[in-house]
């Protein structure tokens, strides 16, 4: 559920799901598995598009495209932050946005959150990360990986 709503130039959102903190991780950092849920409901992120080196100073790539009119728009950035498997954070490639993911072990689950400081976008750039979180929600309830 969200902590802060969008007022201003930040908000948190934090989500615990089911599945353990390396899983989560792994859902974020491996290519394969953040081409099938990056991006708000509504826009799909091919496989070919993402490009990951995930360490301190490394960059990543990938484009978004609206699944109503083919619209793209990439995105990327440069990675401030990369603690396996506890801490994300990059900065945006073009705009003025800093991003920082937490990942806490709850007793087998994950608390993850997000915090994004800077151009937020406002209500509709909150409510576009907050429904990527859920289809990060399906893709980890899907995945064979993470069924107990």
């Amino acid at each position: 559920m969200a902590e802060t709503p969008p007022i201003g130039r930040e908000f948190t959102i934090t989500r615990v799901y089911d599945a353990p903190r390396e899983l989560v991780w792994k859902a974020w950092t491996d290519p394969e598995q953040v081409a099938r849920w990056f991006g708000p409901r509504g826009f799909t992120t091919p496989r070919s598009t993402v490009t990951m080196d995930v360490r301190q100073g490394g960059t990543f790539a990938l484009t978004m495209i609206s699944d109503d009119d083919g619209t793209e728009y990439p995105s990327g950035g440069t990675f401030l932050e990369v603690e396996e498997p506890e801490r994300l954070a990059w900065r945006d490639r073009d705009l003025d946005l800093t991003v920082t993911v937490t990942f806490t072990d709850v007793s087998g689950r994950t608390e993850m959150t997000c915090h994004v400081v800077g151009e937020t976008g406002g209500a509709p750039a909150y409510d576009g990360w907050s429904t990527m979180f859920d289809k990060l929600a399906d893709f980890l309830d899907s995945s064979p990986r993470t069924r107990r």
